[in-house]
């Protein structure tokens, strides 16, 4: 009998202290003096409507307002007029260069493992820098340190299982994540069926396989001591192939794509007494890529020997390695102050390469003097070091007068030149009433590294760079403002932003796949941007139901002289957007989740004047860039989703999802181009790629 009264104060005891930290994250989101930041926890991403079945946290993020999203179902993310490329993400305090799988139809942050996450817009504190539009930082959860669960989910094109518990009761817990497309699971059986059926030509092979993994164990030291350590490990292969042979003759050709991210931490953080915390933590994260083709064509003799008469082997690789070391401390030296302060330093390591082999001969043409072939190796290595300190303070002057104000400096540098910079952050919060605040902010940023990519879309052909003498640091400077009320049961945010952006690059190179790869700058121009403009966020919640309004109002410029000399919309210019929310617990175990996206279609290039030759277009000009508008963008998602408590005590579920993506079925356009209607009249058409995708997902929590 003991024993029971004693497990069940236990049980008591830990559920206290949940209720109590999840009270103290509301309070400080009412509190909070950053403009631009809001906080998202795992169990609201989760809810979210999901195209394929699978929860993506870069798709949330999109919906908010301020932000672009670029191609439809990429993992774009344009933050106050950013370029995509100019976003820190953090994944446990680690920064993650690639978060896109699929190419990016999905994001790399499996929310099944996900505690919450900070976005930040605007406002950014001292303690976060390297990127100019936006800070996504990922925190995931600790694995419980009483029980065992987990859960189970298949949905269109992927699978994930989570399993969590104690190690040591009350002292080690694990958490593990682990999910992984099954595409291939289809295709590949489904080639071998096709080739069997076709005896003949062509045999067909490839797939596509991605999976990650996410873990994390965390060790209690004492009553003020903990250790962490993370690891996460994500990877996407994509292979395709067709082989020919007839008598006398063959064709083989290879496609061969490998891309992905592996970011590993341990951490310790301690208590020094009631006013002093701090944390220290060791990093590692790597992400790169490998992109090459084969194609061999040639003959066959009597013997069924094969006399190669042309082959061509290309690779790509492109990566970037980080080791760093970072330390934090949270101190309040009085209640008039909350003062933290740290230092980073980071060792960057670059590399890109590509091999060229081409040997054989072909309409008489010869390879090489002796006939051997060509092989052609290119490629780079930079390393750069940089270290950072920052210094903030949030004073509560008064009990409705808050002001948090920091510094941060940080140096980057190479082998050819070192850059330094001084970054100054304020944000301001006038609490008017209990209700109603008013926030001000500045912040300037800086960006040392580049995304050198010869298209918009997110490719692993893409890679990373460090600033040159050619091609120096990005510098933004930012301020925004706005009001904040929470009456009743809304929430009402109206906020505003003016942003400058220096040091932008743009490729000015002739269109390729692969962007270059040694002396990548003489592909770039430099130049500026400025982006602004009002947003609106409205929510009413109850706790059955929650209906939220987005609305953007927006201007993003850019200015490269070497292309036009005077001020032209950027590409994601999108002067109105709309966003609507909503989700429903309507029935005892039934939810309905519903977003409606709307906003004015983003920016192409099309020749302004055209010289025709007989009938046909012989050249074409270009008033600007940038210089058309493809139609206005619209789609309904809706989710129905079904919960049943298998034990009828909260411990075990079995939910049914149905999501449908694009309800309505528009056909939103993807591109457009110059064409002939039926009169034979040029005209600019617009095309349409992505239609409704319906979903069915199941998932088990145990």
């Amino acid at each position: 009998m003991a024993a029971a009264v004693c497990h069940a104060q236990t049980i008591e005891k830990r559920d206290t202290l949940e209720t109590s930290y999840v009270t103290a994250v509301k309070e400080k989101m009412r509190n909070t003096t950053q403009t631009g930041l809001m906080r998202l926890d795992g169990n609201k991403l989760r809810t979210t409507v999901a195209a394929f079945g699978t929860p993506d946290i870069i798709k949330s993020l999109q919906m908010l307002p301020g932000v672009a999203a670029g191609n439809e179902l990429m993992s774009g993310l344009y933050v106050h007029g950013g370029d995509g490329n100019d976003n820190l993400f953090l994944l446990d305090g680690v920064p993650l260069y690639n978060i896109a799988h699929f190419g990016g139809f999905f994001s790399s942050f499996n929310t099944d493992v996900v505690e919450n996450l900070d976005f930040y817009k605007s406002g950014f504190p001292a303690r976060y820098g390297g990127r100019l539009s936006s800070v996504v930082d990922v925190e995931t959860s600790e694995g419980d340190m009483h029980d065992y669960h987990g859960n189970f989910s298949l949905g269109l094109i992927d699978g994930r299982i989570q399993v969590e518990g104690p190690v040591w009761q009350d002292h080690t817990s694990f958490n593990v994540g682990l999910r992984r497309s099954w595409l291939d699971v289809i295709t590949v059986p489904a080639l071998l069926y096709v080739n069997h059926q076709n005896k003949n030509n062509p045999k067909a092979n490839g797939g596509y396989a991605m999976w990650d993994l996410n873990a994390r164990v965390t060790h209690k030291l004492g009553k003020d001591s903990k250790l962490n350590a993370n690891f996460y490990w994500g990877d996407d292969d994509l292979k395709a192939g067709i082989k020919s042979s007839d008598t006398g003759s063959f064709m083989d050709l290879g496609v061969r794509t490998n891309w992905g991210s592996l970011t590993s931490s341990v951490s310790w953080e301690a208590k020094y007494g009631p006013k002093v915390g701090g944390k220290l933590m060791g990093y590692f994260t790597r992400s790169g890529s490998d992109v090459g083709y084969t194609f061999d064509v040639g003959s066959v003799d009597d013997d069924g020997k094969e006399k190669s008469m042309m082959y061509f082997n290309d690779d790509n690789l492109c990566s970037v390695y980080d080791t760093g070391v970072k330390y934090d401390v949270d101190w309040y030296p009085n209640s008039s102050h909350h003062v933290r302060t740290g230092a980073t330093v980071a060792w960057h390591h670059y590399e890109t390469g590509r091999r060229y082999e081409q040997k054989g001969s072909i309409f008489e043409i010869m390879t090489g003097d002796d006939g051997k072939g060509n092989t052609d190796k290119t490629g780079e290595e930079y390393q750069a070091w940089e270290p950072a300190i920052y210094l903030e303070d949030e004073i509560f002057l008064a009990y409705n007068f808050t002001i948090n104000a920091g510094l941060r400096a940080s140096l980057f540098g190479t082998k050819r030149k070192t850059w330094g910079s001084l970054e100054p952050r304020a944000a301001l919060k006038w609490l008017i009433t209990n209700d109603v605040c008013a926030k001000l902010s500045y912040t300037r940023m800086s960006q040392n590294i580049h995304l050198v990519s010869a298209m918009y879309i997110d490719l692993p052909t893409n890679s990373w760079m460090p600033s040159t003498p050619e091609a120096g640091p990005m510098v933004s400077d930012q301020i925004a403002g706005g009001i904040y009320l929470t009456p009743g049961n809304f929430k009402i945010n109206l906020e505003g932003w003016y942003k400058t952006m220096d040091g932008m690059l743009a490729y000015n190179g002739a269109n390729a796949f692969y962007p270059p790869l040694v002396n990548w700058e003489k592909s770039f121009t430099s130049g500026r941007g400025e982006s602004y403009g009002l947003e609106f966020e409205t929510t009413y919640s109850i706790p059955k139901l929650e209906l939220s309004a987005f609305y953007t109002l927006s201007w993003s410029w850019r200015q490269f002289d070497a292309y036009y000399m005077f001020p032209y919309l950027d590409r994601n210019d999108n002067r109105h957007k709309v966003n609507l929310v909503g989700n429903w617990n309507f029935a005892r175990g039934w939810f309905f989740s519903f977003n409606w996206n709307w906003h004015t279609g983003n920016r192409i290039t099309l020749p302004s004047h055209a010289v025709l030759r007989e009938g046909n277009i012989y050249s074409t000009c270009y008033e600007q860039p940038f210089n058309a508008k493809l139609p206005d963008y619209h789609r309904l998602d809706v989710s129905v989703e079904y919960k049943w408590d298998l034990l009828g005590d909260g411990t075990k579920f079995t939910t049914i999802n149905l999501s449908i993506y694009n309800v309505y079925n528009h056909m939103n356009a993807s591109f457009a181009m110059l064409d002939t209607d039926g009169d034979g009249k040029y005209r600019g058409m617009a095309y349409g790629l992505i239609p409704i995708i319906p979903t069915l997902s199941a998932s088990y929590k145990f």
